[in-house]
């Protein structure tokens, strides 16, 4: 019984010893394992931020280009027709409009390069000096507005669709 006994005893310490280096070993797979899965987890992570930042740079620009089109004269005289006002009035209904578009987008300066974000205000400033000088003399809306129209297509160059240019050729360095 003595050698049954001891045979038992170093049995189960065999096992045990077993027991130990298997979990040593295992545990060492383990946390190398939980290394690289913590290595991808922060990989993707980074993608993702830098996928998120591309796809809001693209509305961005895309904000952008819609309000250009917003404040150009000619859709702002369709959403804004002139009615009985004075041309006083007429003008700050005008420029109320701009303002509050701007407004509206001013955040989209954040996504997109300082310099774009000039051509934009130029834009905005262009459109509304031309308003304030249509306004010079008129009697009431419908002056402003036929003087406006005339003015927007005597200009050289049209400072909405320069912007508009800009944004595309910016947004297509993001693409």
């Amino acid at each position: 019984m003595d050698y049954i006994s001891l045979a038992a005893g170093l049995i189960a310490l065999g096992l045990i010893g077993f027991t130990v280096y298997s979990l040593q070993r295992f545990s060492g797979r383990l946390s190398q394992l939980l290394e690289n899965l913590t290595a991808y987890t922060v990989q993707q992570q980074k993608e993702a931020e830098k996928n998120g930042g591309t796809a809001l740079k693209l509305q961005a620009y895309e904000r952008l280009s819609l309000l250009m089109e917003r404040v150009s004269v000619q859709n702002l005289l369709l959403r804004n027709a002139p009615g009985e006002q004075t041309a006083n009035a007429y003008m700050t209904m005008l420029l109320l409009t701009i303002r509050n578009e701007f407004e509206f987008n001013v955040t989209q300066q954040v996504y997109v390069s300082d310099q774009l974000w000039l051509i934009v205000l130029q834009a905005r400033d262009n459109v509304s000096q031309l308003i304030t000088r249509a306004t010079e003399g008129a009697e009431n809306g419908k002056q402003v507005a036929n003087r406006l129209r005339h003015m927007a297509q005597q200009q050289p160059a049209d400072p909405i669709a320069m912007a508009q240019s800009a944004i595309r050729r910016e947004a297509a360095t993001v693409v």
